[in-house]
């Protein structure tokens, strides 16, 4: 107990520490009389300490008085006069022209720190403006005026927020890839819709955060940083080191922002362009955030801004991003590889069934290049973004051939593999009249380019090229705008609102929860794209809107993030904590199941006894004959008590059918035989070897499914595919399937 006395004590003091500061200072008129060189200034509200070390440069000669506000979120909540000679500060009674260097402590009194709202001290990343008119008391006339925000230090910008939301959202990637390999399609294939649902979400927010705007409120930059890592924007000390020497020995002039405290840099405030605002029409309660940039300060918008947030020198964001996407996908690579040389291994050592992976092993290549391309899918924003952007501001010629580069290989790759899933799915239309046939029939198929169009029911295998088609338009705005943040911000709004309603009218992924998670993403993605119109000042509104819309920016989506998370948490323990993932998740509302093999009932099969295997059977049978009803996963469970009642009835049927049918033809035609023998009729033989065949049926009822599928297999292996598929077109159907006739999938006796 005295130590966590102990304990308290001596950390209480940090926990409640009030402080403010801030590290940049600019004019907000033309033609101020003061102009700040260098500007550090830090208050610690306990002792009452104000430090500052300035910088400035100044034409004003006599006695001056400050008119000094404190906005807090656009609101006025501090205005005072103040005379320099009355508060003792010599250095500014009386002012004379020249330059100016000032490092020094003031103690400010008691009665105008309680004026500071004790809130300014707790809130993260504030939105807290100081702005200093200053006025010539000799001719009343208003010299200069200066602004500058300051922070407490708190921000929601957090090491732990941007780790957990790469694993949980990697993982999801990981585990849907481990079901897949495993056999189990119908659980892959969810987890891994809402696994790539949660990245393009994250890469959204970040996207539109990239916009040129005027302003972006801290809570909001601060939330977009913790999310930039989606987009390859991840800072390592050793890497920028590197970047910035590979820029420099190519031809290119690379910043050093980091390494040198000459400049101020601004981050918050996004225009580059001079005020138009003179001392005429000044008005003491604005905020002017169309800012001066100087020999002295840069501002920093769009894509900078949101690599400077991340501690990444603004010639360094291109090479950055590159270079991560590449390492990631040798990441890939090397742990499929890995997993493969372990099964052969372990095989070799006879420490593992020769079954296991084998569906790896034999298609290995063919699973390679399929996570390589759905690789490249989650990446194209990126690569997109990132390679226009690079033509604008040409760091090196080396970086803008390896843009181009990037930028012709991404969008060939991604577009010829469209065009592969539009062709065979157009083919399976024609022979088969369903694209599933083709599309899911044919693993290399499936394996290769089922990134494109798995996410999706089959009849809309073609709304991949949608996506693709929304993506770069938005990465054309994002990266060629980024001098104009008025028209890209409507432009992203527009076409944001016309995805979103596209998509509740198509209604495209493969369930009812997978298509409400996409609605929810396109709903929040809109909802970003229209408060960053407020950003940018297309309205002209007042700060205090913009303010506002921030916090609204980040309660939404730090909301809706923790949602999507919590959400892939509980698919990856469906997945990992049942017996059979594929009974977790409602069955796709199209006929994949009818095409996909049965690997995952076979393999799964070997692994169960008794009860289990035969409840494992009927539990694949029923994914793949039920009619998608609403009761589909009670109808899966009543299938397994049905199986255990009629096991025996079908014998005792069978036997009371055959003893009639041998007292009926009871008088048939004799045949001779030996003496000692009991004669019998020639049906009285048919009877006695068919009754044979049934008692040894009664003695093997643990028959699986997978075995006759499996001598089924074995008799067709040679056979062509697309006639493999047309064996299990629907009886009685003469159109086929779902989009053409009904809504009834493929009856269970065409699989058996």
């Amino acid at each position: 107990m005295n130590w966590t006395l102990l304990f308290f004590i001596f950390l209480a003091p940090a926990w409640a520490r009030r402080s403010l500061s801030a590290t940049s200072l600019v004019t907000c008129m033309e033609n101020s009389q003061i102009t700040p060189s260098y500007f550090k200034v830090s208050f610690d509200a306990d002792n009452r300490a104000l430090r500052y070390n300035l910088d400035l440069n100044t034409d004003i000669s006599g006695k001056v008085t400050a008119h000094v506000q404190v906005f807090a979120y656009g609101f006025v909540v501090i205005e005072r006069d103040i005379d320099m000679c009355d508060i003792g500060w010599k250095q500014f009674c009386p002012m004379y022209p020249g330059s100016m260097q000032i490092e020094s402590v003031e103690y400010i009194n008691k009665d105008d720190v309680n004026m500071i709202p004790g809130i300014a001290y707790t809130v993260p990343d504030i939105d807290a403006v100081v702005k200093v008119i200053v006025i010539n008391q000799d001719t009343g006339e208003t010299v200069s005026c200066l602004q500058s925000s300051f922070t407490n230090g708190k921000t929601v910008s957090q090491v732990g927020i941007k780790w957990a939301t790469a694993v949980i959202a990697g993982l999801g990637l990981l585990i849907a890839a481990v079901m897949s390999t495993f056999g189990n399609s119908n659980a892959s294939a969810h987890i891994s819709t809402n696994a790539v649902s949660l990245f393009m979400y994250f890469q959204s927010v970040v996207v539109v955060s990239m916009q040129h705007v005027q302003r972006v409120p801290p809570i909001a930059s601060a939330w977009a940083e913790n999310l930039a890592w989606s987009m390859g924007l991840i800072r390592t000390e050793f890497m920028q080191k590197i970047f910035r020497w590979y820029v420099q020995a190519t031809g290119g002039s690379p910043t050093v922002y980091f390494k040198n405290v000459d400049k101020q840099i601004l981050v918050q405030r996004a225009q580059e362009f001079a005020s138009k605002k003179t001392e005429h029409d000044l008005d003491v309660r604005d905020l002017d955030f169309a800012l001066n940039s100087n020999r002295n300060l840069r501002v920093l918008r769009g894509i900078k801004r949101i690599g400077y947030n991340s501690h990444i020198e603004p010639t360094s964001i291109v090479v950055t991003g590159f270079t991560f996407f590449v390492l990631c996908g040798f990441l890939l690579v090397a742990v499929l590889v890995f997993l493969r040389s372990g099964a052969v291994l372990l095989i070799r050592m006879k420490a593992m069934n020769p079954n296991r992976f084998s569906h790896l092993r034999k298609n290995f290549s063919t699973i390679l290049k399929g996570s390589l391309l759905r690789y490249l899918w989650i990446g194209f924003p990126q690569l997109v973004i990132l390679s226009l952007w690079e033509f604008t501001v040409q760091d090196s010629p080396a970086v803008i051939v390896i843009a181009v580069l990037f930028l012709i290989t991404a969008i060939g790759i991604i577009c010829f593999s469209l065009y592969q899933t539009w062709r065979y799915g157009k083919l399976s239309i024609q022979r088969h009249s369903n694209p599933a046939a083709v599309l899911y029939g044919d693993s290399k198929i499936l394996h290769k380019y089922g990134f494109c169009y798995t996410m999706f029911r089959a009849q809309k295998y073609w709304f991949g090229t949608v996506i693709i088609g929304y993506t770069l338009i938005k990465g054309i705005f994002i990266g060629l705008c980024q001098g104009s943040g008025k028209a890209s911000t409507l432009v992203l709004f527009i076409l944001d609102l016309a995805f979103t309603i596209f998509l509740f009218i198509q209604k495209p992924f493969l369930d009812k929860s997978s298509n409400i998670v996409s609605y929810c993403v396109a709903v929040v993605t809109t909802v970003n794209s229209f408060l960053f119109l407020f950003f940018s000042e297309l309205f002209g509104q007042p700060a205090q809107v913009s303010s506002i819309m921030g916090w609204i920016f980040f309660i939404m989506n730090a909301a809706f993030s923790l949602l999507l998370l919590i959400m892939i948490l509980v698919l990856i323990c469906f997945a990992m904590l049942s017996r059979n993932p594929d009974s977790r998740f409602a069955p796709a509302k199209d006929d994949r199941t009818s095409f996909l093999r049965q690997s995952s009932v076979k393999r799964s099969s070997r692994n169960l006894r008794g009860e289990d295997k035969a409840a494992n059977e009927l539990f694949a049978l029923g994914a793949a004959a039920q009619d998608h009803s609403d009761d589909w996963e009670n109808e899966m469970h009543r299938l397994n008590e049905v199986e255990t009642s009629s096991i025996s009835s079908r014998s005792h049927s069978r036997d009371e059918k055959f003893a009639s049918v041998n007292e009926i033809s009871s008088p048939a035609v004799e045949v001779e035989g030996d003496d000692d023998e009991p004669k019998k009729t020639a049906v009285g033989k048919f009877k006695d070897k068919i009754t044979r065949k049934l008692s040894t049926k009664k003695n093997d009822r643990n028959m699986r499914l997978s075995d006759t599928m499996k001598e089924e297999e074995d008799a067709h292996i040679n056979s062509d595919s697309l006639t493999n598929i047309n064996q299990h077109a629907r009886a009685g159907s003469e159109s086929g399937f779902s989009q053409y006739s009904t809504n009834r999938p493929t009856q269970g006796k065409d699989i058996l």
